[in-house]
């Protein structure tokens, strides 16, 4: 199965990578001066055993989510119209403090999924599940509610939002709204996999659309015009995505489940290159290049103007994040667990290799990068992945502590062992 990452996941929010190989793939000789500074580095490093600063509240079943330096902690659903009460906390400025209760209000719920983000002065929370799922707009000082909307959100220029509606498993609706009042803009019937956003900064300024006529849309994300449009889509049609200034249209090449990647140049919707897949191979952004993944053939990576190859390293299978010139990379251990390195984003140089960690889920793309795994003693340790320094610096080890892990900025939230969250503020 070809798995499509181009650039639709904003920030360093760590995806779901794509299928693992079942078997890790054969290892070269290992870079000996990277891998000693890196096994330095880690040795050098005194992390302190640390308990809960706080713990965090919660009925069983609740959900809990941080961001932008507060906690959000939603019961479990309380009535039948799928509603569930939030509490917003303010994290301590300092050790010994305590979570302080800011407002208590109302928030979609259901069974399914729960995300806070903020923006714009609100707090966006989203419950539920697919054509359920709907989105309330809280005052960020109050709690107080300005709207509620079906759909789930994502920020556009011009103080607007996307709401994606999902109806039944291939079609939902798109409508952008007002983020002050929530009033409709626009509107437009979107088919499942049909769809692609362009960023701007943290924001959409386009977004891609292939409606049931099949012809290649552009529209402004903030007043839904449509600014261009091109081709009909494929033959075997499957998705598509955006890497940078190209869009991709992956279309199935009918050889073996194999699949076909065709780039075409967003401003003119102009036909640059096609690129052929095979069954376990992915595309995805890393830094300006793209790279193919694969169980086999491991990484490499390939000019976006061109397709053309630029480098190939065989040890490493997927790409979790670009940082400037570095790109974090990841492999399947042999023991289980995902194995990380650090590379140079213009050759596919094995600079370090971190070892096993399991990557902690962040907000945003400036935001640091954390890893977990666990010690011989069954504590947590937690350490900062570094690709600029190419170091995995060690920071605490957590006590009774599961995992689950989410951070935002230096906050770290795990579930213990008895069901409740810890709250950490992580040491530079």
């Amino acid at each position: 199965m070809t798995v499509i990452d181009l650039g639709e996941l904003r920030g360093d929010v760590v995806p779901d990578p794509p299928p693992r190989p079942p078997l890790a793939v054969g290892r070269p000789l290992r870079v000996a001066l990277a891998g000693a500074v890196a096994l330095l580095t880690l040795a050098s490093s005194a992390p302190v055993v640390r308990p809960a600063p706080a713990v965090v509240a919660g009925r069983p079943g609740a959900d809990i989510r941080v961001a932008g330096g507060r906690l959000y902690v939603a019961d479990p659903e309380t009535s039948s119209g799928g509603t569930r009460e939030v509490t917003a906390y303010a994290t301590p400025a300092g050790a010994g403090g305590a979570l302080r209760p800011l407002w208590r209000a109302s928030a979609p719920g259901g069974e399914g999924w729960f995300q806070v983000q903020e923006h714009g002065g609100f707090v966006l929370i989203t419950g539920g599940a697919g054509g359920g799922a709907e989105t309330a707009a809280l005052d960020a000082a109050t709690g107080r509610q300005r709207w509620r909307q079906p759909g789930s959100p994502v920020p556009t220029v011009g103080g607007g939002l996307l709401l994606l509606m999902q109806g039944d498993e291939t079609t939902a609706a798109l409508r952008g709204v007002d983020l002050q009042s929530g009033r409709l803009r626009w509107s437009a019937p979107v088919d499942q996999g049909r769809m692609a956003h362009h960023y701007r900064g943290a924001e959409v300024d386009q977004v891609v659309l292939i409606p049931e006529s099949g012809r290649i849309e552009v529209r402004d994300a903030g007043s839904g015009a449509v600014v261009l449009t091109g081709d009909s889509r494929p033959a075997g049609y499957q998705g598509v995505g955006l890497a940078g200034d190209l869009l991709m249209v992956t279309a199935a090449n009918g050889v073996a489940g194999g699949h076909r990647v065709t780039a075409y140049g967003l401003d003119a919707l102009d036909r640059r290159w096609e690129l052929e897949l095979s069954p376990n191979e992915y595309l995805t952004e890393c830094g300006d290049l793209l790279c193919v993944g694969g169980r086999e053939a491991g990484l490499s990576a390939l000019d976006p103007a061109t397709h053309r190859p630029r480098w190939v390293n065989p040890r490493w299978q997927w790409v979790f994040t670009a940082r400037g010139d570095r790109l974090l990379v990841a492999a399947s251990a042999r023991v289980g667990g995902t194995e990380l390195a650090v590379l140079d984003a213009a050759t596919g140089r094995t600079v370090a290799e971190l070892g096993d960690w399991e990557p902690v889920s962040n907000q945003g793309p400036d935001e640091p990068l954390f890893g977990t795994r666990r010690t011989r003693e069954g504590g947590l340790l937690v350490a900062e992945l570094d690709p600029a320094r190419a170091v995995a610096r060690w920071l605490d080890v957590l006590p009774d502590v599961m995992g689950e892990c989410l951070s935002s900025g230096r906050d770290l939230l795990c579930r213990r062992q008895s069901g409740a969250y810890g709250w950490w503020r992580l040491p530079r």
